[in-house]
């Protein structure tokens, strides 16, 4: 069977580089040997307003740097396309000749995202048959208009999961039925990670993970800082959004795993690094980001039991800082796994 996936694969963010592999591995492991992603970049993935220009130039050998990296890591790791595109209009013009066209992880349909507006990722481009795997919506403050709006785009899917219980109600009630389906990078085994782990040389830290700045974000840094004597690294982005001890902007893909998995406490806002903190079985706590993107980390922490280790404010802070996590003790997560691999295995038999 010939697939062939869009997703959210070439940017530098760690979390989509991995669910991308993740979902390719998976196909490939249940003997679908002829899988891979189509090499979409749209332009608006890079910024050009003037605060990201002058980033770029400010931090222009970091910004080398990570770019390689992810690029180099991509290119080795990631099955692409042979041809690359950059607008929709490609796409469309192009005979990828596939059994099945999947729709795959991260935020494809967040309306508040460019990708969420990119008819692209909704693959109205094909008349092929098209399925949808862990999709996120991002969040449920949709307007009518733009859930009618999505639901005229996938109305032709024959399968369709989205990684978010909200989702699966917002979608039913616009009368679209869809499976609740883990993120991609859970289904794998962790020990595929360890592959890509380095050695990180550094004494006891707390890691700092794409964060907004905050007052709440600061105190939580101090609080934890000092109350377990560790060094403070910030790795995301370019701009220094916290108080810290080391600020590493050029990192990989693998380098921010590997920083993630030697952390003695993640600290972070991002959905992917709570679910590498969680598959790593690491301590850690997260800020919630913008309201746009809440509704997937709240929906995994609320499966595993583990809501608490939201920090919403300093009293809150100060109840949860000096706990920690007994993974042995946490809601079981198997189940979910394996029905999403059954999800996926029917959707791909019955297309």
């Amino acid at each position: 069977m010939k697939i062939r996936i869009i997703t959210i694969h070439g940017i530098p963010n760690f979390g989509s580089v991995f669910q991308s592999y993740a979902l390719c591995e998976y196909l490939r492991s249940q003997g679908y040997d002829d899988v891979r992603i189509i090499d979409y970049n749209p332009k608006y993935y890079t910024s050009k307003s003037f605060r990201a220009t002058i980033g770029r130039i400010i931090n222009y050998g970091d910004y080398n740097r990570r770019t390689r990296k992810f690029r180099e890591f991509i290119e080795k790791n990631l099955p692409l396309t042979e041809k690359s595109f950059t607008e929709f209009d490609e796409l469309k013009q192009c005979d990828f000749s596939a059994d099945v066209y999947i729709a795959g992880g991260d935020q494809l349909w967040n309306v508040y995202h460019p990708c969420g507006n990119d008819d692209a990722y909704k693959l109205t481009w094909t008349a092929g048959k098209k399925i949808s795997y862990g999709t996120s919506l991002g969040q449920t403050g949709f307007t009518d208009k733009q859930i009618r709006e999505l639901v005229s785009k996938i109305s032709d899917f024959t399968a369709i999961s989205v990684r978010e219980s909200a989702s699966v109600k917002m979608l039913r009630d616009a009368g679209i039925e869809s499976s609740h389906c883990v993120d991609p990078v859970y289904l794998i085994d962790s020990e595929k990670y360890h592959s890509f782990l380095k050695p990180v040389n550094q004494p006891p830290y707390l890691l700092v993970y794409l964060i907004t700045p905050s007052e709440i974000l600061n105190n939580t840094i101090k609080l934890l800082s000092e109350k377990y004597g560790l060094k403070v690294i910030l790795c995301s982005g370019f701009s220094k959004k916290c108080v810290c001890d080391e600020f590493l902007k050029d990192l990989g893909p693998d380098e921010i795993l590997s920083y993630i998995y030697n952390a003695e406490i993640v600290l972070s806002s991002s959905f992917h690094a709570t679910s590498f903190s969680l598959i790593f079985q690491k301590q850690f706590f997260t800020i919630l980001p913008d309201m746009h993107t809440n509704e997937r980390i709240l929906d995994l922490l609320s499966h595993r039991g583990l809501m608490h280790r939201i920090i919403t404010d300093e009293e809150q802070l100060y109840d949860v800082y000096d706990t920690h996590i007994d993974y042995s003790t946490l809601k079981p997560y198997g189940a979910m796994i394996d029905a999403s691999k059954e999800y996926l295995k029917g959707a791909l038999n019955n297309v």
